[in-house]
């Protein structure tokens, strides 16, 4: 193992608690260790790999079950940057439509009933914190792993202690603006007393010839960033391996970089989690990309790399298909 390697173990086990024997060494680690993204964007997936790796399996004890659910909780979003497709409002308008406290609470009975251990991230394709309910939503899921994630411009030391208080479990806040957030955001969650393992602060206010400082995508082709999707066509994707995408109005997406929205699994309000996730549509997508046959609409036109996680899954899937 190299001496960066053992530094970014080092940070991870320091600063999120994550045991160090925990830590994968393999695949993961490895992969996210050597990709051209910033030291906390690394830490930030290092850190969620800890439980999006880990598997859970249904109540049949085969069917690995997802551990990532990522839920768009608006459509609303007070920035317009160059790397979203938000940055055209006739492709991607700001409207005011927003995920209800009934379908929230379909969603967390579900996973609660499934004794949930994975993660359920409020980000999606909007901004969370302009949700007019938020706190409401947070209560809703209280008893599940949740994250927000945010670019910091609605936050004060009174809407943290308030998240918080909801039951909220980790906050992400990616800066746009410059370093001297930095020692604002630090400022404002210290004076919320809120621990330093609980929250992660990420760069994102580098140029464009540094990808902005994040995994910089195409949104499946939407936009016209990174390399030529052509070159990914013959690259698995584990994303429908361990992840659930669902946007304010309940429908399940093929996953966070589809912005077209060209593909759904079902929808939340009329069918359950469990039966969308073993769904034969869902399934052929899945084994598709786990084959690295990227050879249709969106997946055609994406560049990014599914494969920081779930790698774990997609060998429980093999075994699964091999039954």
């Amino acid at each position: 193992m190299s001496d960066v390697e053992k530094r970014e173990i080092k940070m991870l086990t320091e600063q999120f608690g994550v045991n160090e024997d925990d830590v994968e060494t393999g695949s993961s680690f490895q992969k996210v260790s050597n990709a051209a993204i910033t030291q906390k964007t690394k830490l930030n997936l290092l850190r969620k790999s800890d439980f999006v790796d880990s598997v859970q399996f249904d109540t049949d004890g085969i069917t690995p079950l997802f551990s990532w659910v990522d839920i768009s909780l608006t459509e609303l979003c007070n920035r317009l940057c160059t790397f979203c497709p938000r940055i055209d409002p006739n492709f991607y308008p700001n409207q005011n439509l927003n995920f209800g406290l009934e379908l929230a609470s379909k969603i967390s009975n579900e996973l609660k009933d499934l004794n949930y251990q994975g993660g359920v991230v409020f980000c999606g394709y909007g901004e969370p914190l302009l949700h007019p309910q938020l706190d409401e939503v947070i209560k809703i899921f209280e008893g599940i792993r949740t994250e927000i994630v945010t670019n910091g411009d609605k936050l004060t030391v009174d809407r943290v202690e308030r998240l918080f208080n909801s039951g909220l479990s980790f906050l992400c806040i990616s800066m746009y603006d410059g370093k001297h957030q930095v020692a604002k955001f630090d400022k404002l969650m210290a004076d919320a007393a809120v621990p330093t393992d609980r929250y992660i602060l990420r760069d994102r206010w580098h140029s464009e010839e540094d990808s902005f400082g994040l995994k910089l995508t195409n949104r499946s082709g939407v936009l016209d960033f990174g390399p030529d999707p052509k070159g990914f066509r013959d690259m698995p994707c584990y994303y429908p391996s361990y992840s659930m995408a669902i946007d304010w109005n309940g429908d399940v997406l093929q996953c966070v970089q589809d912005w077209n929205k060209k593909v759904k699994y079902g929808n939340v309000n009329s069918s359950n989690l469990r039966d969308i996730w073993k769904s034969i549509s869902y399934h052929k997508s899945r084994t598709a990309l786990q084959n690295g046959k990227r050879n249709k609409s969106p997946c055609s036109e994406c560049n990014a790399d599914g494969c920081f996680h779930g790698f774990n899954h997609v060998n429980e899937w093999t075994r699964v298909s091999d039954v």
